[in-house]
């Protein structure tokens, strides 16, 4: 096997193994909103390292494990792939092919960007394994003409309960048409220990679901969920709702 190909074959194994918090080419934003009926969207890269790097973007459809070739949402990235200089910027456009997505609520997207660190010509000629760091980060298509208003989605939780066996369900419907995006969840009351819920994003008209243990009786009044959701800029809101019981 030629040396080339093994330095590919090492790219490609070590890539997606890398934690994107190592990266230090930075995209602004935790979180991009493409607006309906807009031409384009740019989004901006920053190179904090002392030397260049190569980054490649693309778009998927959920697929933490997707390429550039088997990608295959209605998005494009232009450049695709781009060359930054030591502590410089670089701006790329996103583009909507125009796929047929859903009018009366969100579609949610992930932009990946790979950064692969620049070779000088005496590391090329030799067996190298690199390390290629990789960052995803939310892509909300929000259609021009849905209906309320997304920084109060979160509001409009509603937190049901049930028992099921030896376990209990606790049920997250969201009945805006924006998704909401968890980052802490906690099933409280005053004086008890509580219970934790793994955070996660409850979609537009939708619920999601969670199955825990406790020792708790939770079936008990008094019950509230404390949560935590990320609005369009990025921030973190503290905020809180009923646990309602079905009996």
């Amino acid at each position: 096997m030629s040396r080339k190909l093994r330095l590919l074959l090492s790219l490609f194994v070590a890539g997606f193994a890398a934690a994107s918090s190592l990266a230090s080419v930075v995209m602004t934003g935790t979180r991009v909103i493409y607006p309906g009926g807009a031409p384009e969207r740019s989004i901006q890269f920053t190179n904090q390292d002392d030397v260049p790097n190569v980054v490649q973007v693309w778009v998927d459809s959920g697929d933490p494990n997707s390429t550039p070739e088997t990608a295959n949402a209605p998005f494009v990235v232009t450049p695709p792939v781009f060359r930054m200089e030591p502590k410089a910027g670089q701006t790329a456009r996103l583009i909507f092919t125009g796929k047929d997505l859903p009018q009366d609520r969100e579609s949610v997207f992930f932009i990946n960007a790979v950064q692969i660190p620049a070779l000088n010509q005496a590391q090329a000629d030799r067996n190298k394994m690199l390390l290629l760091l990789r960052n995803r980060v939310k892509l909300f298509y929000r259609p021009s003409g849905v209906a309320g208003e997304p920084e109060r989605a979160a509001e409009k939780l509603r937190f049901g309960l049930s028992r099921e066996g030896s376990e209990w369900k606790v049920v997250a419907t969201n009945d805006s048409a924006f998704h909401v995006s968890l980052t802490d969840a906690r099933i409280v009351k005053a004086g008890r220990a509580g219970v934790a819920l793994q955070p996660d994003m409850v979609a537009p008209k939708s619920t999601f679901e969670w199955r825990i243990k406790s020792g708790e009786d939770l079936a008990t009044d008094g019950w509230n969920v404390k949560f935590v959701f990320v609005n369009d800029y990025g921030g973190e809101i503290n905020a809180e709702a009923p646990l309602l019981v079905s009996r």
